[in-house]
């Protein structure tokens, strides 16, 4: 493979100053066998040449011993094996090297491409002659022989170098391998030869050889110089071979350095036009000489400093040559050239060059001149002044070399002088301003900021215009978009010409200038003091917070979020902690301050003298710095340059306060403060802010923008401010403010007095912006979220606020963090930032304080002007002006935020010197203060609450000795806010509502303290409850010997204001609820007081109800913190009378906890008579719920007092007027609510009794407890409300379940309730009939329900009497015209039905008399839903179906019947009768009641099933008893006639519109019961006790439903002897469709069971023979019509077919009669001849048989049948 060396064009050469002018090529690795060299190849290219010899060439022809050669060396390629490395083996043989040596002399272009291709093949894989050690030390001649090969190889490659265009470059190609393979051996004369060579080649007319060439050339200079950096790193092995000269003499050199001495000399002399002393050639451009120079400069400059004899070169050569170019007026291309030499001598060699250095410094400064330079040379040179600036450590150097020093120039003082004067040369240029703005005519890139879009609204003053009435002048200003080269001048060394620079290209550079200035001198000083700072307190804290909290990150200022922090990367801003939210935990003992270290200090740092001297320039360049970086920050920038700016600005001011340079620091800061917050803007608003009144801004903003949190609504501009917004902060004056902000995060523990700078500036920031909002209509936040919303809606175009919503944001993150910092300030330092905040709140500034105004708002004074000055003159006084600024209370607002975050501090041991004591009379003094606005007053003592709540949580967080002290210290404080008393001066009604606020802002702070601290607070208590109660009127507050009063109006009082109360209530809330226990024992009487009052007020119900609960809460603390029982003798013994225990209470302390107890009952008892529903309602249940719980700790006899005291005026609680009639419809939902009332009561004394019944019937006095029981609910009863009926007998059956058993409640008690009980009934709710019929249901249920333990009282002596009485009840009740709402009793109960089923179910029936009522009753029962309703239909009334009640019934039917089967009792008195007749009801109407039912119901009730069942269960048991049993034969007669009916109903029914599936299931089930019924009435019903009608009503039944279409014409025979005469012929046949009866299997099933009675023999029983003789003429009537129709409508019919039904009806007969066996005499015959014998049917039916056979037409199936019929005829008559 072929090498190709690295070449670089002209064009391609880099510029970057910082970078070589031409590129140097690598030194390659180590020796390795490269490329193989393949003996292939070479033997390739020897052919060729000894085959072009033999063409007779002359040009080979000529040398004699070519031939030879050529052989040799391919007899030597042949000689070498495979597996040998051909680039070693040649190496040992050099005359290999002579065919290619003299083909590369021949100077023909064929042959010499072929030697000169093989050379740099060998040259490159080192397959030259080997020079070893060994081989020197055998034989010397060696050496020599390689020096003469290499001498031989330049000498053909110079030979060739004329040639063609490819050996050219070939030859290039070989060198620089040749001088890295072979650099031991080309030195000295070899080393010019082959600079020769390129030097030839450079000359060359083909640009591709010329720039390889001058590359080549490059390339091998800076490999003469790489020889020497390895030489120098093996100095001891390298002897010295010459002289070089130096400033002290001359000086031995080894052989590499004597080269390159040599050579760069050479090469300056050449630059210089001088001839050279060693190299061959004497011509070398100028511009190329410069680049070597700045090349080797560049890659080696450490041997320059290292090198005497280079040095000497520097000085005597490149130097002189540097300065001359510099005076000249030479071309561009030079002057770059001599620039970029300069520029790496100053950079690199300042310290061997330092008078060169200094004179070129000077003039490079003097050349910036415009009346001295051209712009482009005045642009060279700010591009070098660029790159030094950039360089901190360059700048300190050559400060210390010279600025430093007595008698030299004060090079960087000059240059930042000079770059001041620059940056004021044109102000048109840069744009100048009284405020920065972004160019007019800069265009907005996509991805451009809402800041730009600010920046380019228009029309907005204050903004991108000048001050406040100036007329706009378009400016071209600094931009990246036209004022910087995208390529600059020092790297245009292709260019011949100077390019074309922008006017504002050189002001672009001195920003620059100044900014690389500054940011190198914080990047030097800010982590030495950020170093020392981590160090020390690397043990005690978080290296985080050293980060964050020790020295602030400068560069945040634009385009970095780190200074935002959490709350801008979340999208909103950071808030102070909110009193509820959080706690700073202090500890005193182990804080450390942080304060900034002064790398002053550090005399033991390596790099003192560093700082030493970056000091020394602070203190010399600042007037100047400030001064360029003041025109600066009024012209017309970009983006990106006015970031830069304000960064730096912010960087060198931060250096100078960690330098402690007091004076520079103070003008920074107040420069950047005052563009921060321009003082046109801030005197427009102030000229555009009235005074604003009390009543206007008490709901105000108290704190502004940059507050914490906003409070209260935004005022509403006035009419004459709705056109015009004022001039408002912009994002750039925004910028300013941050770094301002930041410095005063970096500085704040030294600041000292200049926090007044920091804190009025953000204190004027903080009104324009609320002023802009305030005129705007709105208030605007400086919440992220809030911002980017209130921006996307785009509502106000015209807002100046609407576009730097995230610019704020950052603002108050910085705000926020400053003041955060404050945290680890000493307590000096931070009383310093208190005693600002408190001077700015009292408008007490300082004479040269940010509240003057700018008189500069003449607009005939150009903002461009070159006189522009910046100072701010007075035109409105500063007392005014502070009153304005402060209405908006913004050091209030940050004083409350300072206190918050150095709370810890605050609650220090010394309060003096902590700072409390300032802050606590600051803020009381203006609380209290009427002179102050009502904002103002409003904002100190939110502040001031703030403070004390978060003290409060901070002290509990401490082991503090003087808890108690500070506890105390704090409520006083806050009880000084809503105590009244403590203001003077007149009032009017404003500012009785802002004290009024105030007082309520101090209740929630005292809610705030006990929520937090209320479980630590050991002191105070008393002042706690005197600022709760301080809400109420002293008639509202109950004292010790106050008693309750009857009358509930006395309850309700007045309260100061709803507000307050609400207010109050929560601090009472949380005592009751958790501070119970913290409670001194003298407080807990004042504590009921407090409650009592609470739930009487009448502002606001809920307090009142919530209070009600806390009785409760009270009531458990009392009961656990009681020394004695709750039923002890002491208090049953004494507790008498309310009186009696208010003084228990005032005698005793410890023993007072049942005392209170029962008080605190009393005080509920009072509040049960409230005249609100649901106070009195909340008091009845949170009373009974406490005896509840603690009613078992009572004794009887301790009940005994608590019913009489208690729970007996409990029952007196009623309505006022009873009188029911009187009452007006207004009053109904009144009376609905004292419902309620009752029911609680009611419904918590039933609890007591029921709970308690046990303890009750202890007493002595129990038959009393029990009768005043009884007489309350028969009281109750009176009133007629359905509601409170439920409820007396839902409490009575509650109390009678407790009694359990008739031993536990005595006979009397027994019989008083049965009297109730029996005299009720309908009673209940008859009356509510025509009106609301809600809860007759309920009403109903809860009486029959209350039975049910009433009866296990009664069971041991019922009665039938009773039993009678108490079903005639039910029968009223369950039969009352009134159903539940939306409920369907088809299939299930409804709840008074299931009622009143089951105390019937539990009545005995083992008493005589009482089955048959029971029975009888549940008979009506279960036919209820068979009969019409009792009252007539009606809207307002809902009937019950009863459906599901028949079908229950129905069951209770069976369960009795057949427990009582055996009884004779059920047949005598009718009861199994009237059982069956209901069961026979359902089961003869069938589907008949299915299609009255449906209407109602989309199931259909199939009530006959149940009933069928229950039928046949009944009548399995009843007939064989009743055959037992002595029953009379009257009663047999009607149980027969029942019996018969019911089997008649199963076998019929009407099935029209019932669909097949159902009638399918239907007639199964029927054939399945018929059957059933048939096996046990056959053969009991042919007894001789069954009439012979019911015998004709059972066989007509079957006959019936045998039919299996309609036949008209039967009618039912007139006696047993059917003559053939009455079976006639029909007149007329037909052949219309029949109509089939849809129960064909049924008609079937009669069929049979009419051939089954006939079928009977003489052997068969007397009971048998009597039903067949009843069955045979329904038999033989059956047969005769079908034998009748075919008779009469197959004649008609023809050829058409028999109907299927009645063909195999015709069948079915013929053969049941064929095989009928019948002996008994069936029918009467005429003859006497007739042979006896069992087919007398057949002989009635032989004259229809003959006619059949007649019609008959082919059928041969019914003939054949006929003929068996005739056959059996015969043989009964002999014939057959």
């Amino acid at each position: 493979m072929f090498y190709t060396p690295f070449t670089i064009s002209g064009s391609q050469l880099p510029t970057d100053p910082q970078q070589p002018a031409i590129a140097s090529v690598s030194t390659p690795p180590p020796f390795t066998p490269g490329p193989r060299m393949t003996a292939q190849f070479l033997t390739n290219e020897l052919t060729n040449l000894v085959q072009e010899a033999k063409r007779k060439n002359s040009d080979l022809r000529h040398v004699s011993f070519y031939n030879r050669a050529a052989e040799k060396s391919l007899a030597d390629l042949k000689s070498i094996g495979p597996a040998t490395d051909v680039a070693i083996e040649l190496s040992g043989r050099p005359q290999f090297l002579h065919p290619f040596l003299i083909a590369c002399s021949t100077r023909n272009a064929k042959f010499s491409t072929i030697g000169v291709v093989c050379l740099q093949r060998l040259i490159v894989s080192r397959g030259l002659a080997k020079v070893c050690r060994q081989w020197r030390i055998l034989d010397f001649d060696l050496a020599d022989l390689r020096e003469t090969e290499l001498k031989e190889v330049l000498e053909a490659f110079r030979e060739a170098a004329n040639l063609g265009v490819e050996i050219q470059l070939k030859i290039l190609q070989a060198l620089p391998p040749l001088l890295q393979n072979y650099a031991e051996d080309l030195k000295g004369s070899l080393l010019g030869e082959a600079l020769l060579i390129c030097s030839i080649l450079q000359g060359s007319k083909m640009g591709v050889v010329n720039n390889t060439a001058a590359a080549t050339l490059s390339q091998i200079v800076i490999s003469i110089f790489d020889k020497v950096v390895t030489e120098d790193e093996r100095a001891l092995e390298a002897p010295t071979v010459g002289e070089g000269p130096s400033e002290c003499g001359a000086i031995p050199l080894r052989a590499a350095a004597l080269d390159a001495y040599r050579v760069f000399f050479d090469i300056c002399l050449l630059t210089e036009g001088q001839r050279p002393q060693f190299l061959r050639f004497s011509v070398l451009p100028q511009p190329f000489g410069l680049e070597l120079i700045e090349s080797v400069l560049t890659n080696h400059p450490a041997i320059f400093l290292t090198h005497p004899e280079q040095a000497y070169v520097l000085k005597t050569r490149v130097a002189p040559l540097i300065m001359r170019s510099l005076s000249d007026r030479l071309n561009f291309p030079t002057t770059v050239r001599i620039t970029r030499v300069l520029y790496m001598l100053l950079r690199r060699h300042l310290s061997i060059l330092s008078e060169e250095c200094e004179v070129a410094l000077s003039l490079l400064t003097h050349m910036l001149d415009p009346e001295v330079s051209a712009p482009w040379k005045r642009a060279l040179c700010m591009e070098v002044f660029r790159g030094i600036c950039a360089e901190s450590g360059l700048i300190r150097r050559i400060f210390a070399e010279y600025d430093a020093k007595q008698g030299k120039k004060s090079i960087v003082k000059d240059l930042m002088g000079t770059l001041t004067r620059l940056a004021t040369e044109k102000p048109s240029v840069i744009g100048l301003g009284t405020q920065s703005s972004a160019p007019a005519g800069q265009a907005v890139p996509k991805d451009s900021s809402s800041e730009q879009a600010a920046l380019e609204a228009g029309g907005v003053a204050g903004i991108i215009g000048g001050a406040v009435g100036l007329s706009e002048v378009n400016v071209a200003g600094l931009s990246t978009q036209w004022s910087l080269m995208r390529v600059p001048c020092i790297d245009q060394l292709d260019k011949s010409e100077p390019p074309a620079t922008p006017e504002s290209y050189i002001y672009c550079l001195t920003l620059t200038c100044i900014n690389s200035f500054c940011e190198g001198l914080a990047k030097f000083i800010l982590p030495l003091s950020m170093a020392s700072d981590a160090t020390r307190g690397a043990k005690r804290r978080n290296p985080a917070r050293v980060s964050s909290m020790g020295m602030v990150r400068t560069n945040s200022v634009a385009g970095s979020d780190s200074e935002s922090g959490p709350a801008t990367r979340s999208g909103s801003p950071m808030r102070t902690p909110s009193p509820t939210k959080g706690t700073l935990r202090r500890k005193p003992t182990m804080r450390q301050h942080r304060i900034p270290a002064n790398p002053l200090s550090m005399e033991g740092h390596p790099l003192y003298n560093e700082v030493i001297i970056s000091a020394a320039i602070m203190e010399s360049c600042w007037p100047a710095v400030l001064a360029a970086c003041s025109t600066f920050l009024y012209a017309t920038l970009d983006n990106e340059f006015y970031h830069g700016l304000v960064r730096s600005f912010q960087k060198f001011t931060h250096v100078a306060g960690l330098l402690h340079l007091t004076t520079p620091r103070d003008a920074f800061l107040t420069t950047l403060g005052k563009a921060a917050v321009p003082s046109n803007v801030l005197s427009a608003n102030i000229s555009a802010s009235p005074m604003v009144s009390d009543n206007q801004s008490l709901l105000s903003n108290a704190k502004g923008l940059l507050s914490v949190d906003s409070s209260g609504n935004s005022e509403r501009p006035t009419p004459g401010g709705t056109e015009h917004h004022p001039p408002s902060l912009n994002s750039r004056n925004l910028l300013c403010l941050r770094a301002l902000l930041n410095l005063g995060i970096a500085l704040g523990p030294t600041l000292e007095k200049s926090w007044t700078i920091v804190l009025e500036t953000l204190q004027q920031a903080d009104y324009v912006l609320f002023a802009s909002s305030r005129k705007t209509g709105r208030q605007i936040s400086l919440n992220a979220s809030a911002a980017r919303s209130d921006t996307q809606k785009g509502a106000d175009a015209g807002n100046p606020l609407t576009n730097i919503g995230p610019e704020l944001s950052v603002v108050e993150a910085a705000a926020m963090k400053m003041f955060e910092g404050t945290r680890d300030f000493p307590d000096e330092a931070f009383t310093a930032v208190l005693l600002a905040l408190c001077k700015l709140s009292n408008g007490d500034g300082e004479t040269n304080s940010r509240t003057s105004i700018d008189k500069s708002t003449s607009p005939q004074r150009s903002p461009r002007s070159p006189t522009f000055s910046h100072k701010r003159l007075s035109s409105v006084s500063n007392s005014s002006t502070s009153q304005v600024i402060g209405d908006n209370a913004f050091a209030l607002a940050k004083l409350g935020e300072l206190a918050q975050i150095n709370m810890s501090r605050l609650t220090g041991p010394n309060p003096i010197s902590s700072g409390w004591d300032m802050l606590a009379n600051h803020l009381a003094t203006v609380t209290n203060s009427r002179d102050r606005g009502n904002s103002i007053r409003m904002k100190a003592a939110e502040v001031l609450h703030e403070v004390v709540v978060s003290a409060a949580k901070m002290i509990m967080t401490e082991s503090t000795e003087n808890m108690a002290e500070v506890q105390k210290r704090i409520l006083s404080a806050l009880r000084e806010g809503v105590t009244d008393g403590k203001v003077f001066g007149t009032s009017d009604s404003v500012t009785r509502a802002t004290e009024l606020e105030i007082h309520r802002a101090g209740l929630e702070a005292l809610n705030a303290i006990l929520e937090h601290s209320g479980q630590s607070l050991i002191a105070g208590w008393e002042i706690v409850f005197d600022i709760i109660m301080s809400v109420f009127d002293s008639t509202m507050i109950w004292r010790r010997g106050a008693t309750i009063p009857e009358a509930s109006a006395e309850i309700a009082k007045s309260t100061r204001s709803p507000k307050l109360i609400r207010s109050s209530f929560s601090s009472l809330e949380l005592i009751c609820s958790d501070f119970l226990a913290s409670l001194p024992t003298s407080c807990v009487l004042v504590l009921i007081d407090a409650l009592f009052a609470f739930c009487g007020q009448k502002d606001d119900l809920n307090i009142s109800l919530t209070t009600i609960t806390f009785f409760w809460n009270v009531s458990d603390f009392l009961q656990t913190k009681g020394e004695s029982s709750l039923s002890s003798e002491l208090l049953s013994s004494q507790a008498q009378s309310e009186k009696d225990l208010l003084d228990m209470v005032e005698q005793t302390d410890s023993g007072s906890h049942p005392a209170l107890w029962m008080l605190l009952l009393l005080r509920l008892t009072g509040v049960s008579k409230d005249q609100r529903a649901e106070v009195r309602n909340g008091s009845v249940q949170t009373l009974f719920r406490i005896f509840d719980t603690y009613g078992h700790q009572l004794s009887p006899q301790a009940w005994s007092s608590c019913l009489k005291i208690v729970v007996f005026k409990m029952m007196n609680i009623t309505p006022n007027d009873e009188k029911e009639s009187d009452v007006p419809k207004i009053r109904a939902a009144e009376r609905k609510q004292w419902d309620d009332t009752i029911n609680l009561v009611l419904n918590g004394i039933g609890t007591l009794y029921s709970n308690y019944f046990e303890v009750f019937a202890k007493q002595s006095e129990f038959r009393n407890t029990w009768s005043v029981f009884i007489r309350y609910l028969e009281a109750l009863l009176k009133r007629r409300s359905l509601e409170v009926n439920t409820t007396v007998f839902a409490v009575l059956k509650h109390v009678l379940e407790k009694a359990d058993g008739p031993g536990n409640l005595d006979p009397p008690s027994t019989e008083d309730v049965w009297k109730m009980w029996s005299g009720q009934g309908v009673k209940l709710v008859e009356g509510n009939i025509d009106t609301s019929r809600a809860g007759i249901q309920e009403t109903l249920l809860a009486y029959v329900d209350s039975f049910k333990p009433l009866y296990r009282l009664l069971e041991p002596a019922i009665s039938a009497d009773m039993v009678d009485k108490i079903l005639t009840l039910l029968w009223e009740c369950i039969i009352f015209p009134d159903a539940p709402a939306y409920f369907q009793d088809t299939d299930t109960l409804t709840p008074l039905q299931a009622a009143i089923l089951g105390v019937i179910q539990m009545m005995r029936t083992d008493i005589p008399g009482i089955p048959s009522l029971v029975l009888k009753q549940v008979a009506d029962l279960s036919t209820v839903a068979y009969r019409p309703p009792h009252t007539p239909q009606s809207t307002k009334v809902r009937i019950p179906s009863y459906i599901a009640l028949a079908t229950q019934s129905m069951n209770i039917l069976e369960a009795v019947s057949s427990r009582h089967v055996e009884n004779s009792e059920i047949y005598t008195t009718g009861a199994l009768s009237s059982v069956l007749s209901a069961l026979k009801l359902p089961i003869s109407l069938k589907y008949d009641f299915t299609r009255a039912a449906s209407s109602a119901t989309a199931k259909r009730p199939s009530q006959w099933i149940p009933a069928t069942k229950a039928a046949l269960s009944i009548i399995t048991k009843v007939l064989p008893a009743i055959s037992e049993l002595s029953i009379s034969e009257a009663h047999q007669k009607e149980v027969w006639k029942l019996i018969v009916e019911i089997i008649g109903g199963v076998v019929s029914a009407n099935p029209t519109n019932i669909d097949e599936a159902t009638l399918v299931s239907d007639e199964t089930f029927d054939i399945s019961s018929f059957r059933e019924f048939r096996g046990m009435v056959v053969p009991p019903l042919g007894r001789a006790v069954v009439p012979d009608e019911v015998v004709q009503a059972y066989m007509k039944s079957i006959f019936k439903s045998s039919i299996l279409y309609d036949i008209v014409e039967l009618e039912h025979p007139g006696s047993t002897d059917i003559s053939l005469s009455s079976l006639s012929i029909c007149e007329h046949g037909k052949t219309s469709e029949l109509e089939l009866v849809r129960r064909s299997r049924m008609g079937y099933a009669c069929l049979d069971e009419l051939f089954a009675l006939a079928a009977v023999n003489d052997s068969n029983s007397e009971e048998l023979q009597r039903l067949a003789v009843a069955s045979a003429p329904y038999l033989v009537l059956r047969a005769g019509r079908v034998f009748q129709h075919y008779i009469s409508d197959q004649p008609l019919r023809g050829r058409m077919p028999q109907p299927v039904c009645q063909r195999k009806e015709m069948i079915y007969v013929l053969k049941r009669l064929v095989n009928l066996d019948s002996r008994v005499k069936t029918v009467s015959t005429d003859s006497g001849h007739m042979p006896p014998s069992g087919k007398g049917h057949l002989f009635k039916l032989l004259p229809l048989l003959s006619q059949c056979v007649a019609v008959a037409q082919g059928d041969q199936e019914i003939l054949g049948w006929l003929a068996k019929a005739m056959d059996e005829i015969g043989g009964a008559l002999g014939v057959l």
